[in-house]
């Protein structure tokens, strides 16, 4: 018997006992698949096989399930040469995929049959529209089936199986696959994908935040059930539509384009401007600028007339922000009196002003956006320059050039295309393997990528999301490891790193030699300091970032074929640049890829003494600022390793084959970095500072004035409504502050008095 093309009920009885003696479970299939209840938990046996077969005799088709030891890899791939690409790849991340079965219904799609190593979930890739077709990849788990044996609904044909069939390759003698390869070729797919189609928006749906019935949940349900209590106050020009109970923002108040609206229903938020859901918890975030989730369900349970603990909120620990500020000042040196580039119009941001390659990155990045950021343009350049001269080159001051860039905008200033230029780029050039997952869960999924991709750039759509989930509290939080491996290797890529330490020493990994990962990411202001914390501008993590924060509003285009192609000759002054590059030895181009053999590293010099002065006046000048504020340390710290970063890419875009950096390279990086404190600085004043510990200054008043006689004791006024939940350092400031601005009376600290100046 034939058990491809297995028609009638005995042979179809037949291939399905055969399965069962195989160790496989099948079930039957309707059309795609099965019709049963609970079908995913069924354990069909060969004696009851004839029995399916009398009660669901339409279902002639045959699936087996997956499970923890039995996985599938689904290529849904319509496009053979994307289908092509994708095998391919699977095939040099798996090896074993050449000789693991591989079942073709309508081809080119196909799917490929393997023995899990490790027991995981389903997982899939986006879907993407390429040349008219939805593109995408799953990875079929326990819970899931494919079909196996029968007709293909649609061809009307057999499916077929190559090097061999579940009928004669038992489970066991399957080709094995770990998760670790799975996750790899799921980035390498989403990146080829992504360089090759248009990713296919979801649904709008209403988004489920902070967990299951959680604080944060309850605040979201209780507000979408009562959207008369607040979306008016959040939005004035909100319209109530009658019969509906839905209010719906227009696009013009919310600066957008015509359509570009967000309705917000009972039943959920919609905003159709970004095609996707929202919550609650979302909309005051950005657009009523509370600077954290708690600020914004606290404005919520107001309007609802409802308390925190009233839905679960448990008292905590919160931070605010106290910095001070100090311009940044031109280097000492008299050939650098401007901190600017290019003795133009000081503006760093520009493609003239970066010079060579990075110049027509930038150029190309702007003509085919739709709002035309040239800060934007210039970040995904240097993002670029980063990730393709990474694990190759050493500056003038023996650092590496990996960088973490975070793009800081509202709405409307073009923040997508950018990172999308970027990933194209490199797909197109045939550097796809450069790119890293745009998501990351832990300081292990880093260790993953970096173990397959020492040198590697990670698009982060929206930093400020990880930023959240790095200082989220709780002992399960396995994202707040992300930021200790982050400060880690922001100076590993001249050393070694061997990623998660353990008590284990059989289990310490081989040595990452000269890892370089670099960080590109965007976010909204309150998003993104709403996720920053207190610590992570005292322990050094936003010092080792470079800030991009355009305050104009970019200009609107029209581009032809909006990034979807890369020009020839950008694509050729690539490849060029990657020829001339003087490779130190016969064998670093092979040693730049393998995470275990230490690269060659080719040192760029001083063009001159006057570069290297110039760049010193900027490490004089961080030197003094700290000294000046010893706080400081945690956001200028890394100032001059920044620069000196920037400028090196900056030699190396524009003379690949002999860099050198100059003074209008140092020139032109301390105008980045001198940017970039004053927007981080801008930043936290109003996002930060302003917003949390104003707030807490603006509590303490109103508790005090709500008091019988305007006093309160200490340990009173720390329970009270917008002041339970902060830290005492932070409490005792905002004390200090209402007692200089006369607010409230100078006591003994046990009991406090409100002031005839603050009683108004």
């Amino acid at each position: 018997m034939n058990a491809l093309a297995a028609k009638n009920t005995d042979d179809i009885a037949d291939l399905r006992r055969s399965l069962c003696e195989q160790g496989y479970h099948h079930i039957p299939v309707l059309d795609k698949g099965p019709r049963i209840p609970g079908w995913a938990k069924k354990r069909i046996t060969a004696s009851q096989v004839d029995g399916y077969l009398r009660q669901h005799p339409d279902h002639v088709r045959t699936g087996i399930l997956c499970g923890n030891d039995l996985v599938a890899i689904d290529i849904d791939a319509p496009t053979e040469a994307v289908s092509e690409k994708l095998i391919e790849r699977l095939t040099e991340i798996v090896p074993a995929a050449e000789l693991a079965p591989r079942r073709t219904g309508k081809a080119p799609k196909c799917l490929f049959l393997f023995r899990a190593t490790e027991p995981g979930d389903k997982s899939v890739t986006p879907e993407f529209m390429i040349e008219g077709a939805k593109h995408q990849v799953e990875v079929l788990r326990d819970g899931q089936q494919f079909v196996a044996f029968g007709d293909h609904v649609e061809t009307g044909k057999p499916y077929t199986w190559a090097n061999g069939s579940p009928m004669d390759i038992k489970p066991a003698d399957l080709p094995p696959i770990s998760n670790d390869d799975i996750a790899a070729f799921l980035t390498e797919a989403d990146s080829i994908l992504t360089g090759l189609g248009q990713r296919v928006k979801e649904k709008p749906k209403t988004r489920r935040a902070h967990g299951k019935d959680s604080f944060w949940q309850r605040v979201n349900t209780a507000a979408i059930a009562s959207p008369d209590r607040w979306v008016k106050t959040l939005f004035p020009g909100a319209q109530h539509q009658p019969g509906t109970g839905a209010w719906r923002v227009s696009s013009e108040e919310l600066g957008r384009n015509l359509e570009e609206d967000i309705s917000v229903h009972p039943d959920g938020i919609q905003d159709f401007g970004r095609e996707q859901g929202a919550t609650p918890i979302e909309l005051v975030r950005e657009f009523g600028g509370a600077p954290t989730a708690k600020a914004a369900a606290d404005w919520l349970c107001e309007r609802l007339d409802v308390t925190p603990a009233d839905l679960g909120w448990e008292q905590r620990q919160s931070v605010a922000i106290i910095t001070g500020r100090t311009a940044l000042p031109k280097p000492a040196n008299d050939d650098i009196r401007s901190p600017a580039s290019p003795r133009s119009d000081g503006n760093p941001f520009t493609p003239e002003a970066c010079g060579g390659l990075m110049a027509d990155i930038s150029r190309w990045i702007l003509d085919t956006s739709r709002r035309k950021s040239p800060e934007f343009a210039v970040m995904s350049g240097i993002a670029f320059m980063s990730v393709f001269y990474g694990r190759r080159v050493i500056g003038p001051t023996s650092c590496g050039v990996n960088l973490y860039l975070a793009g800081i905008a509202g709405p409307g200033f073009g923040k997508e295309a950018p990172l999308q230029r970027l990933v194209k780029l490199l797909q197109d050039t045939d550097m796809a393997f450069l790119v890293g997952a745009g998501e990351v869960s832990s300081a292990s999924a880093i260790e993953k990528i970096l173990r397959r991709k020492p040198v590697v750039v990670m698009p982060w759509d929206e930093v400020g999301d990880v930023l959240e989930s790095i200082n989220a509290k709780g002992n399960g939080n396995w994202a707040s490891t992300i930021r200790k491996a982050m400060l880690e290797l922001y100076s590993k890529s001249t050393g070694v790193w061997f990623g998660k330490e353990t008590m284990d020493d059989e289990r310490i990994g081989a040595p990452i030699h000269c890892p370089s990962l670099t960080v590109i990411g965007t976010s909204t202001p309150t998003r993104f300091y709403g996720g920053l914390s207190e610590k992570n501008l005292s322990d050094g993590f936003a010092a080792r970032m470079v800030f991009i924060a355009p305050t104009k509003r970019p200009e609107r285009g029209n581009p032809r074929d909006g990034g979807l192609v890369v020009p020839a000759p950008l694509r050729e002054a690539i490849k060029e640049a990657q020829k001339k590059f003087p490779w130190p030895s016969t064998n670093s181009q092979g040693n730049w890829r393998t995470p275990d053999v230490q690269p060659h590293l080719y040192e760029v010099p001083w063009a001159d003494e006057a570069a290297e002065a110039a760049w010193l006046a900027i490490e004089d000048w961080q030197e003094a600022e700290i000294e000046r504020d010893e706080t400081r340390d945690g956001l200028v710290g890394r100032l001059a390793e920044n620069a000196i970063r920037l400028a090196t890419l900056r030699a190396l875009s524009r003379s690949p084959s002999q860099p050198s950096v100059n003074v209008e390279d140092v020139r032109w990086a301390h105008a980045i970095m001198s940017a970039s404190v004053r927007s981080l600085d801008d930043g936290v004043d109003k996002y930060m500072s302003s917003s949390q510990f104003e707030q807490l200054c603006q509590a303490i008043l109103s508790s005090l004035r709500s008091s019988r006689g305007g006093s309160m004791y200490r340990a009173e006024l720390l329970k009270r409504r917008g002041i339970s939940g902060s830290d005492t350092r932070t409490f005792d400031a905002a004390i200090l502050r209402l007692q200089e601005t006369r607010e409230i009376e100078k006591t003994d600290g046990k009991r406090f008095v409100l002031s005839r100046a603050g009683s108004g």
